[in-house]
């Protein structure tokens, strides 16, 4: 991957209100928002409501706080060049970690904050006006697919994206049971379910979800910070063969691909039925995607709660200046289109 693009505005910021320095943006407070209101609306196609807990652990996730405490604090770096999770420090990424980890346990840490309405704040202050929630469901007991289930479809601000794991001996059941709640989309993820993009349980999914017509979003590509089994099972060349036997299933690369964009574009420009959505991925990594990808298949995320929708925004904002089509192309017409909007 080439170095970033060149540009005279500032890409490195020592914190999240430091973004006030792009002309698009501005501090209000503590929360950064989006000054120019000719920019959007714009729909986020990576986000989840509080991630996965055990059971029986749940959160109230119409609760609205202060701060929706993310997993990048407002005071860590926000540097575009780099692939979002290098903005953890060492202390910063030992305390995700441990979130991640005994929150999913135990129920506390920063996953009650990570509401409905906190999401809704920190995207209507960016511009954003719909967001794709993602469900996860895990190897074990949890209530964390219902709870995003019934929360998501009573809201007109989100579309939500059910999920089943693919060992579900129940996968049939589950998946109509979701589709009855109301999604209309599936979230797999390799690293965190544990299975082979590949998987024959896998493959029974995709071509479920080609019969319903609805799309698969997947994690997809190594982010570095995860174990090394995860690591290889999201590796991008992975996912090819599913992609290729089931044509008539629309599947959406999470993060473009993660540290391996060029072969997430890839198989975007071989494949019809491929969407790059472009969460987390570094400036340098968006431009290849907007260049060499097909500009109407790519889709705007953030993945929050672990980042806000600032820190992916200005990427697209930047790389979009004077391309009027190719930004509304991405922050929305794309993903309108995908979800039916």
């Amino acid at each position: 991957m080439s170095n970033s693009p060149e540009t005279s505005l500032t890409v490195r910021f020592e914190d999240r209100l430091a973004l006030d320095a792009l002309p698009w943006f501005e501090a209000d407070g503590q929360r950064i928002v989006l000054a120019d209101k000719s920019i959007g609306p714009a729909i986020d196609m990576h986000t989840h409501y509080a991630l996965p807990a055990m059971w029986p652990h749940s959160y109230n996730l119409e609760a609205e706080t202060d701060d929706s405490h993310l997993l990048l604090g407002c005071c860590s770096n926000h540097n575009l060049d780099i692939y979002a999770n290098q903005n953890f420090s060492k202390k910063e990424l030992r305390s995700l970690k441990l979130d991640l980890v005994l929150g999913g346990i135990t129920g506390r840490g920063s996953r009650k904050h990570h509401t409905a309405p906190n999401l809704a704040r920190d995207m209507t202050d960016i511009g954003v006006s719909h967001s794709s929630v993602l469900a996860i469901d895990i190897s074990v007991p949890s209530k964390h697919v219902k709870q995003t289930i019934a929360i998501g479809v009573e809201r007109s601000d989100v579309t939500v994206f059910g999920s089943v794991h693919p060992r579900s001996r129940k996968k049939k059941v589950k998946l109509e049971e979701q589709l009855h709640a109301g999604i209309r989309g599936l979230k797999l993820h390799p690293a965190i379910q544990s299975f082979h993009p590949n998987d024959a349980p896998a493959r029974e999914l995709y071509k479920m979800a080609g019969e319903h017509g609805i799309p698969i979003i997947w994690h997809c590509g190594p982010v570095d910070i995860e174990t090394k089994k995860a690591r290889m099972l999201s590796q991008v060349a992975n996912y090819e063969a599913p992609i290729k036997d089931h044509p008539n299933t629309t599947f959406i690369l999470g993060h473009s691909g993660a540290k391996q964009c060029e072969e997430a574009v890839a198989l975007q420009m071989r494949y019809p039925n491929v969407y790059l959505e472009v969460s987390c991925i570094s400036l340098a990594q968006m431009d290849y995607v907007l260049k060499n990808a097909d500009p109407k298949r790519i889709m705007f995320g953030s993945d929050w709660p672990f980042y806000h929708p600032s820190l992916q925004m200005a990427k697209v904002l930047i790389l979009t200046e004077g391309n009027p089509s190719l930004r509304k192309s991405v922050l929305y017409d794309n993903a309108a289109r995908l979800l039916g909007l």
